[in-house]
């Protein structure tokens, strides 16, 4: 048996590994925080660390063996925990209430009393499982490939609530967890396992609304209700917060992260659907990709004769987070660098002007350096593309199916972090959004804590989140012919309003 010793946070503690362990694997067990987008499949490149010999390694590709592992602090960062939401109805009972949101990639917990409805506190991480995947795919596959997968990852999520919780307390216990995610995170949490919604025909154990309530520690919890496999809890409570389930107007709902899950329509009732839009706007898959953590550039603009660009907490840039990316792909649209196919142009194709900033990759295809630190290449280009060209064929098949083009949307709202962020022009000059919502534009925070802050305070607010998973159809896109006659066509740049209308 090996020994590992791993400097973090100013201590060491020593790990004693197994046959064949992987440092990733070992890493995990030991409950440190170590990004791994790709599961630990070796295709991502992100779970580098360094040993005390100096060598950058990958954990997943290193053997847990005799060694020292140096690994860097948790990137701070600000995770959305606020929310343009309805007012809150309060019935009056004895006792503290925590509303969760358990986001793919973050968890925020806040803390009220009962009595009054009056907050005591919020709380937000990075979710615990990350070092098992970036997306909800990759964590199923861990389940399916892993006897003790589910018990690991469930074990994970609901020991990181329960002790964000508790570090908002005082002296007096919780009675009650109102929780709000995709279909995948309300199942792992819940014990329950997620692997048929990874496979056709994708249908979950559970949706959750049939108004069930689990028992632990001695508290109450419900889960928000899900329409499908993958548009969950998070999107009914999301549209319980903003009113849209009353509104007479006709919205898009639209909450991009790992999926896009979206939901068009009104008081009379909504079409949703969700594509696998994959990590790329969350910053993984992308060579210089990262979260909106210290470090990510979040906003990039062409300015005089060279780019200008906010870095989140300030200092040095580390990487690109989804916001910025989409910033730069759009300011590279419009400078000609890249082109209608997505193809990112060399230095000797493109103006003498821009060169500086250019170089070349094996392939020659063209590589744009933002700082000797961050770059784009053209892999990362054709990952965007593949994201982007997803959700606009999610909304082109929405608008489609009810027979209206997409100027006859009314508002769209922007939930989640990424909405926070994300510039809607933008998203409009890179083709994820149509070109007439750009000004149409609301951005709700996250709506999804919102939701089950309001279904936690109020009977009456659980019973309107049952009916509006029932107003809610849902189109699966699987095997879809509109979506598979649209999405190729929304991969190209420039000409999508045609598309919409």
């Amino acid at each position: 048996m090996s020994r590992v010793l791993v400097e973090h946070s100013g201590g060491t503690k020593t790990l004693e590994s197994q046959y064949g362990e992987s440092l990733l694997d070992l890493l995990r067990r030991g409950g440190f925080p170590v990004s791994a987008p790709c599961g630990g499949n070796g295709t991502c490149g992100k779970c580098r660390v360094r040993l005390d010999d100096g060598r950058v390694v990958l954990a997943c590709r290193t053997p847990a063996e005799n060694c020292r592992v140096i690994l860097e602090e948790n990137s701070g960062g600000a995770i959305c925990t606020d929310s343009a939401a309805g007012e809150k109805h309060v019935e009056a009972r004895e006792g503290l209430g925590a509303a969760v949101d358990i986001g793919t990639t973050t968890v925020a917990v806040k803390l009220f009393d009962l009595k009054d409805g009056r907050e005591l506190g919020v709380k937000s991480a990075w979710n615990a499982q990350a070092p098992y995947g970036a997306d909800v795919i990759t964590r199923c596959q861990f389940i399916m490939e892993h006897e003790d997968g589910l018990e690991r990852l469930s074990g994970l999520i609901r020991d990181q609530v329960f002790r964000m919780a508790d570090e908002l307390r005082r002296e007096e216990k919780i009675d009650e967890f109102f929780l709000a995610g995709n279909t995948v995170m309300e199942h792992i949490f819940m014990g329950l396992s997620p692997v048929s919604i990874a496979t056709a025909p994708f249908k979950p154990l559970s949706l959750f609304d049939g108004g069930e309530v689990f028992a632990e520690k001695g508290a109450a919890l419900s889960c928000s209700p899900c329409v499908a496999g993958y548009v969950g809890g998070d999107i009914t409570a999301g549209i319980l917060a903003s009113g849209l389930d009353e509104k007479e107007e006709c919205s898009l709902f639209l909450d991009v992260g790992t999926n896009g899950e979206m939901a068009l329509g009104g008081m009379n009732g909504f079409l949703c659907c969700a594509v696998a839009s994959g990590p790329a706007f969350e910053g993984a898959g992308i060579s210089c990709g990262m979260a909106s953590a210290d470090g990510a550039v979040s906003r990039v603009r062409w300015e005089g004769d060279g780019p200008v660009f906010q870095v989140i907490g300030g200092g040095k840039a580390k990487g690109i987070c989804g916001s910025g990316l989409l910033d730069l792909l759009a300011m590279l649209l419009e400078l000609e660098l890249v082109d209608e196919t997505g193809r990112l142009l060399p230095p000797d194709e493109a103006p003498e002007s821009f060169e500086r900033w250019l170089s070349e990759d094996e392939n020659g295809n063209g590589v744009f350096h933002l700082t000797d630190r961050v770059s784009l290449s053209a892999a990362d280009v054709r990952q965007l593309q593949l994201a982007k060209a997803a959700v606009a064929a999610g909304i082109a098949v929405l608008t489609e199916t009810a027979g209206i083009s997409a100027d006859q949307i009314d508002r769209l709202y922007l939930a989640g972090g990424f909405g926070v962020h994300l510039d809607p022009y933008s998203a409009a000059a890179i083709g994820m959004l149509p070109d007439c919502l750009k000004e149409r534009t609301v951005s709700l925070g996250n709506s999804a804590l919102a939701g089950a802050a309001m279904a936690l305070l109020s009977g009456e607010k659980r019973k309107q989140l049952l009916k509006i998973k029932e107003k809610c159809q849902y189109l699966e896109l699987s095997g879809n012919e509109s979506f598979n006659r649209l999405y190729p066509e929304h991969m190209m740049f420039g000409g999508e309003d045609e598309l919409w209308n």
